[in-house]
C-alpha cells in the first residue's frame, strides 16, 4: 500500500513539472486531472452518519459540523473586488453566554485557570495564575476546593475574568471538555436540574467564532469560505441572544445551536477570517437574520418555511439549485447501482416484487403466475413542494413475464386428429312403447352413483411470456429506499434522490444508480457549496453570502472596547456583601469495623457519597480529600463499593479511595 502511495506521489511530481511549461494548455475545468494531480482523490469525506435531529422554529442545522480534516487543495483563483461595508444602526455590548451542554451536568468540574480571575468580580478573592480547582455540590451548593480548602460557595459562583498581560493567554482550561483549548471568558457555575454542575461561559463574540468557525468549517477550508461562515455564525449567535427572553444563556455549544469547543491557537485560518470579518452581520429588515446553514444541500437549498413552517425567512432565503455544492467531489452522497435485471440489491427485488403483487393479482394473475424480468426505466416522482428536488417516492417501470397458454394452433399440431362425429339416429316411438311413471325418490336414500367416472379435464398448456405492458410502481422514498437500502444521510426525511442512467450501445438501459444527497438540512449556506465557490471559482465571502443569503444587507458593527477590566481597578467593596463560607463540621469518629470490614482513606479532592452505584444516583454527602471511611463490600463489575462513616453509608469508586 506505501508502495503504491509512493508510486503516486511520483508520478504527480513527474506531471507536475511537465505541466508547469504547459499551463497554458490546460482548460481551468480540469478538476479531475487536478484532483488526481494534488492527491485529492486520496481524500476520504468523513464516514459517520450522523442521526440528525431537525432544529426548532430557531435553530441551526442538527449536523453541520464538520471534523477538521484534509480537505481539498484548490488551485489558486483570483478572488473579486469587496465591496464597502457600511455601519450598523445596532447597538450591543459583543458578549454571549454559551451553555456548555456538551459537558452533561458532571459531579466535578476540574479547571485550570490560565489567566487573571476573581471570585465573582471581587478583588479580594483572585487567583494566581494556573491555579488548579475542583468544583462539586452537595445539597443544592457548588463547593470548591482549592489549595486544600472545600469552600462552600453558596448556589452558583462565577470565576470573572479581567485584564491580562499583552499576549498572555487568558482564559479556562477545562479537564471534562472534549478538547485541550482555551475557554476564554467569564465561568458560571451553578447546580443542574439533575443534580449535577451546569456551565455558562460569558465571552466576547468574536472570541466565541474562534471556537466555532473551526468545528463548523475546517480551518484547511479556503480562507473566503471561513469568512463567510464567521459571519453567518456570528449573525446567527446575535439572533438568538436577541431571542433568549429570561434564559441565563444565548447559544448551547452543541448542534442544537453552534458547535462551540474553545480556543486554539493552531487554527491560524480561522482566527484570520474571524477578525477579518469582525463585527460584520446579516441584517434584514433592520434586525439580525437566522442565518441557517448546512454541511451539504445535495444540489438545491431549502427554504424554512417548507421544512418547518417559518414563514419570516423566505425575505432573505431562496430555493434554488446549487451547482458549487453539486460539484464539490467532498459533498456527501450514499449511491447503489443496479442492473435492469436488479442484480446488485437483492432487498430492491423484494420491494419490487411485493408492490408488482397487487396490481397483478387485479390482472387475474396469481402470485405463482407472474415473475419479475427486468426494470425499464427509474425516475423520482411526487415532489415535496413545488419547484422542490426533495421527491418523496420514486417510480420503478417494469418488465413482467406471465404465463399465458400456448397458442391452440401449436396445441393443434401435436396431437392427433380426431374423426368428425356422425349424428345418432332417432328410434321413432311406438304405440306399445308407454313410459313408465319414474318412482318417487326416497327422501332418505343417497344419490346413486354413476356406473363409469367422469373425465379429468386436460390442463392447458402455458409458458412464460412477456406481459402484454410493462407495470410501473412506487416506491416510498423515506420509507423504503432510504432505510431499506441503507441510502440515508440524516435521522430527518430532507436527502435529495435521484437516478443515473448507464446506456449500453444499443441504447438500453445498463445499469441505474440511485443516488441520495443533502447532508443536513439544506437551508441556508452549503459550506461544501462555499468551499467550492471560494476554492474553485475565487469567489469572496460576500458573493458566498448574497448567492445562498439574497435577501440580507451585510453591515458592520462596533463593538465597544475595553470590554475587560483591570482587576486593579476594582472598588474593594465588590465582594463584601458574599455569604461567608461555611466551615466544614469535624467529622465523627468512625464506629468499630465488623467481619469483612477494613478501613480506607479519601484520595479525591472532593468524593460524591452516592445513594446507589451509579452517577445517576443522588449525592448523599461529599467527602473531603483524606476523610476515612470504612468498606464494607468488595468493587462490584463498575469498580463501586459500599462505604459507611458514623452518620451515612452509601456507594463511591474504589478507585478514588487508598
Amino acid at each position: 500500500m506505501r508502495d503504491t502511495q509512493k508510486a503516486k506521489k511520483c508520478a504527480r511530481a513527474l506531471a507536475l513539472v511537465l505541466i508547469l511549461a504547459l499551463a497554458a494548455a490546460i482548460p481551468a475545468g480540469a478538476a479531475g486531472f487536478w484532483s488526481w494531480l494534488t492527491g485529492e482523490d486520496e481524500a476520504q469525506e468523513a464516514s459517520a452518519d450522523v442521526a440528525v435531529t431537525l432544529p426548532p422554529a430557531d435553530a441551526l442545522d442538527g449536523s453541520p459540523a464538520q471534523t477538521p480534516d484534509p480537505d481539498l487543495d484548490t488551485t489558486t483563483v483570483p478572488t473579486a473586488t469587496l465591496a464597502p461595508v457600511p455601519d450598523a444602526d445596532i447597538e450591543d455590548d459583543g458578549l454571549v453566554r454559551v451553555a456548555l451542554l456538551s459537558l452533561g451536568e458532571p459531579a466535578q468540574l476540574h479547571l485550570t485557570l490560565a489567566g487573571v480571575y476573581a471570585v465573582d468580580g471581587d478583588p479580594g478573592f483572585r487567583f494566581e495564575r494556573d491555579t488548579r480547582l475542583a468544583l462539586s455540590q452537595a445539597d443544592g451548593k457548588v463547593y470548591m476546593a482549592v489549595g486544600g480548602l472545600t469552600l462552600n460557595m453558596g448556589a452558583s459562583m462565577t470565576l470573572t475574568r479581567h485584564k491580562a498581560e499583552e499576549g498572555a493567554e487568558n482564559g479556562i482550561y477545562i479537564d471534562e471538555s472534549e478538547k485541550d483549548t482555551l475557554y476564554a471568558g467569564d465561568l458560571t457555575v451553578s447546580v443542574g436540574e439533575s443534580g449535577g454542575l451546569r456551565a455558562v461561559l460569558k465571552l466576547p463574540v468574536e472570541d466565541y467564532l474562534y471556537g466555532v468557525v473551526a468545528y463548523e468549517m475546517s480551518d484547511s477550508f479556503p480562507i473566503e469560505s471561513l469568512k463567510a461562515q464567521a459571519v453567518a455564525a456570528r449573525t446567527y449567535a446575535l439572533q438568538r441572544k436577541r431571542q433568549s427572553g429570561g434564559r441565563d444563556y444565548d447559544v448551547a455549544d452543541t448542534t442544537a445551536d453552534q458547535v462551540y469547543k474553545g480556543y486554539s491557537a493552531e487554527y491560524a485560518n480561522v482566527i484570520d477570517a474571524v477578525n477579518a470579518t469582525r463585527g460584520v452581520v446579516g441584517l434584514y429588515e433592520g434586525d439580525y437574520a437566522v442565518c441557517y446553514y448546512t454541511a451539504s444541500n445535495g444540489g438545491q437549498t431549502a427554504l424554512a418555511s417548507q421544512l418547518w413552517g417559518i414563514e419570516n425567512c423566505d425575505g432573505y432565503l431562496a430555493m434554488t439549485d446549487d451547482p458549487y455544492d453539486l460539484e464539490n467531489p467532498r459533498s456527501l452522497q450514499n449511491e447503489l447501482t443496479i442492473s435492469p435485471t436488479c442484480e446488485g440489491s437483492a432487498a430492491l427485488r423484494e420491494m419490487l416484487e411485493a408492490a408488482l403483487a397487487e396490481p397483478l393479482a387485479t390482472d387475474g394473475w396469481e402470485a405463482s403466475a407472474w415473475k419479475l424480468d427486468s426494470i425499464a426505466s427509474v425516475e423520482p416522482v411526487n415532489p415535496r413542494f413545488e419547484g422542490s428536488k426533495l421527491y418523496d417516492g420514486l417510480a420503478f417501470t417494469v418488465n413482467v413475464q406471465v404465463l399465458k397458454p400456448i397458442e391452440a394452433a401449436e396445441a393443434d399440431a401435436t396431437e392427433e386428429p380426431t374423426a368428425e362425429p356422425t349424428e345418432a339416429p332417432t328410434a321413432e316411438p311406438t304405440a306399445e312403447a308407454t313410459p313408465e311413471a319414474a318412482p318417487e325418490a326416497d327422501e332418505g336414500a343417497m344419490p346413486t352413483a354413476p356406473d363409469e367416472p367422469l373425465p379429468t379435464p386436460t390442463p392447458v398448456p402455458r409458458e412464460w411470456a412477456m406481459a402484454d405492458a410493462p407495470y410501473t410502481v412506487v416506491l416510498d422514498v423515506f420509507r423504503q429506499i432510504k432505510d431499506g437500502l441503507s441510502l440515508g444521510l440524516n435521522g430527518s426525511d430532507c436527502e435529495l434522490v435521484s437516478v443515473d442512467t448507464a446506456l449500453d450501445a444499443d441504447g438500453q438501459p445498463a445499469a441505474f444508480t440511485i443516488v441520495m444527497r443533502r447532508f443536513g438540512h439544506g437551508v441556508g449556506m452549503s459550506q461544501r457549496g462555499a468551499q467550492w465557490m471560494a476554492g474553485s471559482y475565487g469567489m469572496n465571502w460576500q458573493q458566498i453570502l448574497a448567492f445562498y443569503y439574497p435577501g440580507l444587507s451585510f453591515e458592520r458593527i462596533a463593538w465597544p472596547e475595553d470590554i475587560l477590566t483591570d482587576l486593579e481597578a476594582l472598588p474593594e467593596g465588590v465582594g463584601a456583601a458574599r455569604p461567608k463560607p461555611t466551615p466544614t463540621p469535624t467529622p465523627a469518629p468512625l464506629p468499630a469495623l465488623e467481619a469483612g470490614e477494613r478501613y480506607a482513606t479519601v484520595t479525591a479532592t472532593s468524593l460524591n457519597l452516592r445513594q446507589q452505584p451509579t452517577t445517576a444516583s443522588m449525592a448523599l454527602a461529599q467527602l473531603a480529600k483524606g476523610r476515612r471511611v470504612i468498606v464494607c463490600s468488595e468493587p462490584d463489575e463498575n469498580g463501586w463499593v459500599s462505604v459507611r462513616t458514623a452518620e451515612l453509608s452509601g456507594y463511591v469508586k474504589a478507585e478514588y479511595l487508598e
